[in-house]
């Protein structure tokens, strides 16, 4: 009875102590940061309203841009890496999860050997021959006195949640720069097929004022006017050509694919449908922790905290225990009979005494790398917060510019229409005509800049946001959901 209570009585010592933890507190001040309502409200049509959703991007109702961003998310080698970093991360877990267990192997040996006949151990008194045969089952088990398997199994639980997050903002960023690209390479050909038609107003201008100034009619200020307006006009239309071949580029690197047959496979693209998105009133920093990189940053800190913890253990001794049951016999024939089993146990305490400041230096160290990891989070927090303000204000502003620009392309319009009526019953001159037009598409162009970098606005504040204000609980269950459309075909 007394056996039974000393042995209970040690596995409940064991137990306790192996649920220790000499990781410090983690103390995260609160981010008392709040953004004014303000900053976002604008004027804007109710019904254009949508709330953002997961495929945010589907909002503007772009079946060009959709297919885009399919093959983005399809085929973008920086969010594959991103998948094969948090998969390291699943592994790695794995791996340090299997060290809370004991360790189990199978082992099998045999050997014969000679006893000369002046050993000690030979009784005989002659040269003798004998077998040694064993099989059985070996164990070997690290009691986790201070939680340092412990902790280590939580850092790098933590070093896996922060390879979801990361996953997560990589899916974030090429699909914002993909849409915003998306967005540049419309405006820039929008505005070839404008200027490309201002650029043949400027030539017939510059031609009518050219032969006036060959009669004398106008003097050598015109003629240099007109060619001045010729020479920038084909510059800015040049320019736009050369922008819509980059953007191009940009999104052929982006999805990794060739898009001709997308982006060129009707050159009238469809009448862009410009969203808005609403903004919660009283935004709170719990909902805009929701950003991957915070999240990332924060799984980052909590990792180096429990590895400060791993690290002070080794000041502390190691116990671990090793046992064998299974069978030895000296004839394979007798092996795994009943007389053959057999059957070990043993421990082994380990208690470190000099290490000349190595314990205390990589105690250190971890320190060093959890404060690291603090001003990371903080920089990240801080930089969060100044993108959301930022983004909030450049929409706003950028909206006010839109209203603006398109006030001024519908004047201009309106200008070149009665120019027109005019021209047609010969109430107005050819070149005040042209003027008229190509004043109309500088206009456009103009119009078009802002229309699409009200567009991109709106996708920073998005981004800024963490792509989405209704992000699911089960972030491995969205990832899981996500990445089945990644193409991972170069596996073997």
């Amino acid at each position: 009875m007394n056996k039974i209570i000393s042995i209970s009585a040690i596995a409940s010592f064991t137990l306790l102590i192996s649920a220790c933890s000499l990781s410090p507190n983690l103390n995260i001040p609160e981010a008392n940061y709040s953004i004014d309502n303000k900053l976002g409200a604008l004027s804007w049509e109710k019904e254009n309203n949508s709330s953002i959703t997961k495929n945010w991007w589907k909002e503007f109702d772009d079946e060009k841009l959709n297919h885009v961003v399919d093959l983005a998310l399809q085929n973008n080698n920086d969010l594959k890496l991103a998948f094969i970093h948090m998969e390291q991360a699943a592994a790695q877990l794995g791996i340090d999860f299997s060290s809370l267990l004991p360790k189990f192997d199978g082992s099998a040996s045999g050997s014969r050997a000679k006893t000369p006949t002046n050993a000690p151990s030979n009784r005989t008194g002659g040269v003798s021959y004998g077998n040694d045969f064993k099989m059985g089952l070996d164990l070997s088990y690290e009691i986790d006195l201070w939680g340092r398997y412990r902790d280590t199994y939580r850092a790098s639980r933590s070093g896996f949640k922060a390879s979801q997050y990361d996953y997560e903002a990589a899916r974030l960023s090429i699909v914002s720069s993909v849409v915003q690209t998306y967005f540049n390479f419309v405006n820039a050909n929008e505005n070839e097929k404008a200027l490309k038609d201002a650029y043949e107003s400027a030539q017939e201008i510059y031609q009518i004022n050219y032969e006036k100034f060959q009669v004398g009619a106008v003097g050598e200020y015109e003629i240099a006017q007109s060619r001045a307006n010729l020479e920038s006009t084909a510059l800015q239309y040049n320019e736009a050509k050369l922008n819509k071949e980059n953007y191009l580029k940009a999104l052929k690197i982006l999805t990794s694919n060739d898009l001709n047959d997308i982006l060129y496979q009707d050159q009238a693209y469809q009448v862009f449908k410009l969203k808005d998105f609403d903004i919660p009133s009283g935004i709170s920093s719990t909902i805009l922790l929701q950003r991957p990189d915070i999240g990332s940053s924060l799984e980052k800190l909590t990792q180096q905290n429990y590895l400060v913890g791993v690290a002070r253990t080794a000041f502390l001794p190691n116990l671990s225990l090793t046992g064998l049951l299974g069978f030895e016999s000296g004839d394979l024939n007798t092996l795994v009979e009943a007389g053959s089993r057999t059957w070990s146990i043993g421990g082994n305490f380990v208690m470190p005494i000099f290490h000349w400041g190595e314990i205390y230096q990589n105690v250190n160290l971890a320190k060093l790398n959890k404060d690291e990891a603090f001003v990371n989070y903080q920089n990240t927090l801080v930089a969060a917060f100044g993108e959301i303000r930022y983004a909030l204000i450049a929409r706003k502003t950028i909206r006010l510019q839109y209203n603006n620009a398109q006030a001024s392309e519908l004047s201009y319009k309106r200008i070149y229409e009665i120019s027109k009526e005019r021209y047609d019953v010969g109430e107005m001159s050819l070149q005040d005509y042209l003027q008229a037009r190509q004043d109309w598409l500088n206009a456009t162009v103009a119009f078009n800049n802002t229309k699409y970098s009200y567009a991109n606005s709106i996708v920073n504040v998005i981004k800024a946001f963490g792509g989405g204000f209704e992000q699911g609980e089960n972030i491995s269950k969205n990832i899981e959901e996500e990445s089945k459309t990644l193409d991972m075909s170069f596996r073997e």
